[in-house]
Parts: structure tokens; C-alpha cells; sequence
């Protein structure tokens, strides 16, 4: 039987942990919702405790080996613990953010086939559900809800003792960040998931990681799960925050005193604050760590500016369903200062080339769509052909390999405009020039120029005559509409849903900040 390494495999990796280096502890930002008599603070020996005690519940709920379990609830680290929970007993879970709505949410139950959904009360009276057959069986995180019990009302079931699973086992299925619509259902097996996570391992291991990892990410991210498994394998003491305002980042990087911090770009930016405020939080990060977008230089210098004197920023351009693709290593002075390079590829894992619109492969310095070949990359959707082109994934970007061999990214390619070369790169200047915004993202408009959607520190107003200078350069921009970080939709890892703002601007939902 062809096995993986049981600290690269979800069945295995927490009791894998746990028996090499008990100890590590874990702080939470909040209580687990399943387990709250478990705190915000455990080790590693308690939290694979935590994770058989659920798995023991789930295969008390009748959940065995193959079946698939939709999670969708209030976003806590108890998703990540009941994914290793459902691995364990060799049930596939499939991870889906309240975010998606419930339009794409009973779209996503139908895909997945589940024999039973995962949710809590709060999830299901906001009506996330209003669209899903009661006729599977639901188990509630907590107190019982309309549709069923709650599964700490379960006699668990004994467990047999953790084995490691073939590499072609189902493992995880995640979805897509629907920017664009119902997010796509990403299947990983035991190998390909391992894909994610063994240059994470690698690049640790290389950089002798040893510090406090602080993560903030959404729980149901594949990031998150592959990013636990590489944490996990190299033994490092894990933060954890479901709440990105600046507020509780500043309290959890006090208590845990970090040597990593990674989150999101639009996260990081709104942490610059605090770097600012409190520059001394930050003197012992010797590594920040950004994925799905890339940072704005702006970013990377403030968070630099405060960390340790040998810092790096290391960002990795990549998706849910390939993993890391190109990974790029930043100090406050790099080879390549443009803020659209996110790297080059992972040396014996992934590849990358640049086509046109026909197909044809281009040149170094020649922007056209963005593909991609990993060992991370994913067997298939559920319910929907996948994104393979002769053997190349489709990113779905815009970008180049530059002169210099490191990837540019340019553009979604949903999100192109003919009006504006670069939306991204648009969005980088801006923001240099503007210190008081806290978000800059430039929305396509089907019959008008981009607008220019901001949010600024405090929600002060947004400076009308500051806003004209650090525009006067850019290509002509509609009147910029302005609004409070927490209204703008958002997907599961804090990404603008972009085409939604454009139908909420369109609808007048969003009133201009400036006139011109």
C-alpha cells in the first residue's frame, strides 16, 4: 500500500504531533464552539485529545469511512479541528464559509453529496440554510437547532488506532473564493494535499523556523488546513485568530509574541497601524507570510520597518486548488521592487507559463493569461470540469514572466479594463500615495470608467485634495465611492467581491466620497 509520511496526512498528523512534541502550546482568539470547556490555551497532547474525542462523535453520528461532511458554521477554530476529526476516521469534510450565501451554499450541498451537513443555531437562523432539503441529516456544533441534535448529544463511538491512508484517498474538498460567482468544490486526496504542504515544510525547515506562528486566516481555507499540517510537522507554538481587526491582532500579538504572523494582504494593510502604534509588538517577527494576493509594497515596508533588522516578507502566489506556485522572499531592500512580482516557482514543484489568447506560449516579457503545473494541484471539482488546458492549470490571471524570470501579476482576467493597463498595479500607487486609506480597490463598470472603492483609517473622511494629487496620474477614474472596511463583501479569505460591488455601485447602494 503506497502511504504518505503521517505528519503530511490529516488522518494522522495531530497524534503524529502530539507524541513527537506534546508540549507546544496553542492560544485561540476565542473558545472552540464544540469544545469550550477546552479554553484558548492547550497543547499540542490536548488538542489531539480534542480531535479524537470529535472524531468519536462523528462516527457516533453514523459518519464512516468515505462519507463526506458539509461544515459550514461560525467561522472558529473548531472547523479546522473537526476536518482532522472527519480525516480521521476517513470521512472526507468539505469546508464552506458562511460567506457564500445561500444561494451558492445550497448550490454547494447539492455538488457534495453529503450524508450529513455540520452546522450551528446562529448559521441556520440567518437563513444560510433556507435553500437546503431537510432530508440530510444535520448535526449542530452546540446547542441543537430546528433540524436536529446537537452532536455533543452523541454516545461517540470507539476509534480504532490512526493509520495512515493511501495517497489516492479522498481527503479534503475546499472551494474556490468566488469572486465570480458560486465557488467552484476543490477535491484533494492525501498526495495532492500533501503537495501543499511539503514546501511549507521545506522552506521552515531551511529557514530554521522555530518561533510562534501566528496565523490568521478563514478556517476553511485550504491555506489554513495545509498551513496546520506544515506547523504541526515542524513542532512551532500556534496563535490562532478567527478576527482580523487590528484591535484583536495588536491583543493576540502581545500574548503570543510571535516569530511569524501570517494573514491575508487586506488584512496585513489594515494591521500597518500597529506597526506604526505599537513598533515594538513587532521586534521579534523575523518572517511575515502573505498567499492569495499580492501585498502592496507599502505593506511590506511598514511591516518590515518594524520587525527584527533581518526580516523577510515571503509571499506565495498560489490558489485553493494548486497550492503554492511562485513563492518571493522580500527585505526592506530586494532585486526586484515591482509590487505586481509574487516570485518564482517552487524549484521541483511547480512551473508556470504565459500564453496568449490562442494559446500560444509566450516569451519572457510578454503578458498574457497565467498557467500553472504543481504537485499540488487538484484531481477535480465535484460537479464541474476542471481547469486543465494540455496538461496546465488555468489560474484564471493576467501576468508575465518578467526579463528577470520572477512571475508579474497584472489582473484577475474577469477583471481586466480596457481603460486602466493594470487594476492591481493602479491600486499599489494609489495607496503609496494615500497612507490614510486602508483599502484602494478599483471596480470594472460595464458602461463607465472604474471606480475607485476606499476605506480609510478611523472611517474619517476620505481627502478630497489628497485624493486628486495621488490621482493625477492615473488613467481617468470615476468619482471614488467610500465605506466602512466591514461593509464591503468580502469572500472567505477577506478578497473583494468584486463583481458584486459593481452591481451594489450600479444599484446606488455606494455614494461618492469626492466629486470632481
Amino acid at each position: 500500500m503506497r502511504t504518505i509520511a503521517r505528519h503530511l496526512a490529516l488522518a494522522t498528523a495531530p497524534q503524529e504531533a502530539a507524541r513527537r512534541r506534546p508540549d507546544v502550546p496553542i492560544r485561540l482568539d476565542r473558545a472552540l464552539d464544540l469544545f469550550p470547556e477546552a479554553g484558548t490555551q492547550f497543547d499540542y497532547r490536548a488538542f489531539a485529545g480534542l480531535v479524537d474525542r470529535a472524531a468519536g462523535l462523528l462516527a457516533g453520528a453514523g459518519i464512516s469511512a468515505g462519507d463526506r461532511v458539509f461544515l459550514a458554521k461560525d467561522p472558529n477554530f473548531d472547523i479546522p479541528l473537526l476536518a482532522f476529526a472527519a480525516a480521521r476516521i476517513g470521512a472526507v469534510p468539505v469546508l464552506v464559509h458562511t460567506a457564500v450565501g445561500a444561494e451558492s451554499l445550497a448550490a454547494l450541498v447539492e455538488r457534495s453529496g453529503p450524508v450529513a451537513i455540520l452546522t450551528d443555531r446562529s448559521t441556520e437562523d440567518s437563513g444560510l440554510f433556507s435553500g437546503v432539503p431537510g432530508s440530510v441529516a444535520r448535526w449542530y456544533v452546540g446547542a441543537p437547532g430546528a433540524q436536529g441534535r446537537s452532536l455533543l448529544d452523541v454516545a461517540p463511538a470507539p476509534l480504532a488506532p490512526s493509520a495512515r491512508p493511501e495517497r489516492s484517498t479522498p481527503q479534503l474538498v475546499t472551494h474556490s473564493s468566488g469572486t465570480t460567482g458560486v465557488p467552484k468544490l476543490a477535491l484533494h486526496t492525501v498526495e495532492s494535499f500533501a503537495g501543499h504542504a511539503k514546501p511549507q515544510v521545506l522552506i521552515g525547515r531551511l529557514l530554521r523556523v522555530s518561533d510562534p506562528y501566528l496565523m490568521c486566516l478563514s478556517p476553511v481555507h485550504a491555506r489554513t488546513m495545509s498551513g496546520l499540517l506544515a506547523i504541526l510537522a515542524l513542532g512551532l507554538p500556534l496563535g490562532y485568530l478567527t478576527d482580523p481587526s487590528p484591535e484583536n491582532a495588536r491583543r493576540m500579538i502581545e500574548l503570543v509574541r510571535p516569530g511569524v504572523v501570517e494573514t491575508v494582504p487586506n488584512a496585513f494593510i489594515r494591521w500597518e497601524e500597529i506597526a506604526e502604534n505599537r513598533p515594538e509588538l513587532f521586534t521579534r517577527v523575523r518572517l511575515f507570510v502573505s498567499s492569495f494576493d499580492a501585498a502592496h509594497p507599502r505593506t511590506i515596508r511598514t511591516l518590515l520597518g518594524a520587525a527584527h533588522p533581518k526580516a523577510r516578507y515571503m509571499q506565495a502566489y498560489g490558489q485553493t486548488e494548486t497550492g503554492p506556485i511562485t513563492v518571493k522572499s522580500h527585505r526592506l531592500k530586494g532585486k526586484c521592487e515591482d509590487g505586481r512580482c509574487v516570485g518564482r516557482p517552487v524549484p521541483g514543484h511547480t512551473r508556470i507559463r504565459i500564453t496568449d489568447e490562442a494559446g500560444v506560449r509566450l516569451g519572457r516579457g510578454l503578458p498574457g493569461e497565467i498557467f500553472a503545473r504543481s504537485s499540488g494541484v487538484t484531481p477535480s471539482y465535484l460537479g464541474l470540469p476542471d481547469q486543465r488546458v494540455d496538461g496546465w492549470w488555468a489560474m484564471g490571471d493576467y501576468g508575465e514572466v518578467s526579463l528577470r524570470g520572477c512571475l508579474h501579476l497584472y489582473d484577475r482576467l474577469v477583471d481586466r479594463s480596457d481603460d486602466v493597463g493594470s487594476l492591481l498595479a493602479a491600486e499599489d500607487a494609489i495607496l503609496e500615495a494615500l497612507p490614510q486609506l486602508t483599502e484602494a480597490v478599483l471596480i470594472p463598470m460595464a458602461d463607465g470608467l472604474p471606480v475607485p472603492l476606499v476605506c480609510t483609517r478611523g472611517d474619517l473622511p476620505l481627502d478630497p485634495e489628497a485624493w486628486r494629487a495621488a490621482t493625477a496620474g492615473q488613467p481617468p477614474l470615476a468619482d471614488p465611492v467610500q465605506c466602512r472596511w466591514e461593509d464591503i463583501p468580502h469572500t472567505a479569505t477577506w478578497k473583494v467581491k468584486r463583481l458584486e460591488v459593481a452591481r451594489r455601485i450600479a444599484a446606488g447602494d455606494f455614494a461618492p466620497a469626492v466629486s470632481r
